[in-house]
């Protein structure tokens, strides 16, 4: 146990064929190593439902304990996994084999929290490129989202492609479905206070990759967020940082003005990473706020 009471859970998972289905078999390691790593913190009292949040690209769940700890204390169970390619979850870093994977291991995690609390509510908060999965999940399953909250969707990311080596290296070198391009996070660009971007600097399990076939498969991912969002019949509430330098901001306001149950609120100062900027406390407790609202 922790501060947060945090406990982990590691859910073993089919690994994946190159295009995101499920392979026959289990995935093991010699060592008996996990598939995806799960945090999870139990709700206070009277039980609601479940909420799983769902982090940005070279990310990772452990980072936002202190916001899963505020909607505990509203009597919601919360995990936090690492998706594949991220924090302590297996698989090359930033690699995913597309959307169909990325969904599957969302609703293995919905399924594992609605184990115990089988008739309530699921939500779902995404952060970043999260955000993107968390709405592409709940158009592939609009009955089992109950609510969402969205913070910096990124639809209209500026990933960089990996390149290949130029002179000798350049010879032999190939890139491949799991070579790294860059993401262009910098700890500057997600938040403005010099405490938490040298905590961003320091943590070995925040980085910087995205692989040639997650970047392969975005673009149709986004088609398919941007134009489905406006279908959607879920309370959702959609946070952006005025000052976020990684983040469209017209297509953002475009994309919550298609949709009526979409509630936009603009941050002051604030940049990408919402709960790691100022007001940070605050925000989770307006999140809070805002859940026990829009599920009664």
């Amino acid at each position: 146990m922790n501060r947060t009471g945090a406990f982990v859970t590691n859910l073993e998972l089919r690994e994946s064929n190159p295009d995101g289905t499920e392979k026959a078999g289990l995935s093991h390691k010699a060592e008996g190593m996990f598939l995806l790593h799960v945090l999870e913190v139990a709700g206070v009292g009277e039980p609601k439902g479940s909420i799983t949040i769902l982090h940005d690209a070279g990310d990772h769940g452990g980072r936002y304990e202190a916001l899963a700890s505020t909607l505990a204390e509203g009597g919601w169970a919360i995990a936090l996994p690492d998706m594949r390619g991220h924090g302590k979850s297996e698989g090359p870093r930033g690699h995913s084999a597309g959307l169909a994977e990325v969904l599957r291991d969302i609703e293995a995690v919905q399924d594992h929290l609605a184990y115990r609390l089988p008739d309530a509510p699921r939500l779902l908060v995404g952060l970043g490129l999260g955000a993107v999965y968390a709405v592409a999940y709940a158009i592939n399953h609009p009955d089992a989202v109950g609510a969402l909250v969205l913070a910096s969707p990124n639809l209209a990311p500026r990933y960089e492609a990996p390149r290949k080596p130029g002179g000798l290296k350049g010879l032999f070198a190939k890139v491949g479905p799991t070579s790294a391009g860059s993401l262009g996070h910098s700890p500057e660009a997600l938040t403005s206070l010099p405490a938490e971007q040298r905590l961003l600097a320091a943590d070995p399990l925040v980085h910087n990759d995205i692989s040639a076939h997650t970047l392969g498969h975005l673009p149709a991912t986004l088609e398919r967020v941007g134009a489905g969002f406006a279908r959607l019949d879920v309370p959702t509430l959609v946070l952006v940082g005025e000052d976020d330098p990684l983040v469209d901001q017209a297509a953002v306001s475009r994309w919550c003005a298609s949709n009526p149950r979409a509630e936009r609120r603009a941050l002051p100062g604030r940049r990408h990473d919402l709960f790691h900027d100022q007001g940070a406390d605050e925000l989770a407790a307006e999140v809070a706020r805002w859940i026990a609202t829009a599920i009664r």
